[in-house]
């Protein structure tokens, strides 16, 4: 029998516990997959990993402010459409697009947000709120430090708590 595991591109979202995060770049994407399909050790396995163009744009979109909109609408402009389907999606025009615009996609995509900063979607009420989020976002941070800790002493990670 195969097996194949499907792997996504990271994107940190809104509304969620990883909004403060930056998003990795195309090259830590590009590594990371070649790590998995080098590390793989069975014949019967396929490693499939999300698009990284599309990652990298829906990092940008998904972390946006209002100053990215005239970009969407020059890319609609341009002839941007039905981008969530590969064989549509032209990746150089949303380049060219931001580019143009004079747009730092790197201070949406890849710019780690501190917990203070009041960000654009603050204004939509969720259900368990900033604070919830703050908290589990600290938690994330401490469980990927005893993590690290953990494959820095060659052991397992304590689960005790």
């Amino acid at each position: 029998k195969e097996v194949t595991a499907s792997v996504s591109n990271f994107v940190p979202k809104p509304h969620t516990p990883y909004q403060w995060n930056g998003m990795q770049s195309r090259e830590y994407f590009l590594w990371v997959g070649e790590y998995l399909r080098r590390r793989k050790r069975n014949r019967f396995v396929t490693i499939k990993q999300h698009d990284i163009e599309t990652s990298l744009l829906e990092g940008i979109l998904t972390r946006g402010d209002r100053r990215i909109a005239p970009a969407l609408y020059k890319a609609w402009q341009r002839g941007a459409r039905f981008d969530g389907w590969r064989e549509c999606f032209r990746p150089h025009l949303w380049h060219q697009t931001f580019a143009d615009l004079g747009i730092d996609v790197e201070f949406y995509r890849s710019r780690s947000r501190p917990l203070t900063e009041r960000l654009p979607w603050d204004h939509i009420q969720v259900k368990k709120g900033r604070a919830y989020l703050q908290k589990e976002q600290e938690r994330s941070v401490l469980q990927l430090q005893v993590l690290a800790q953990a494959v820095a002493a060659n052991s397992s990670p304590s689960c005790g708590g």
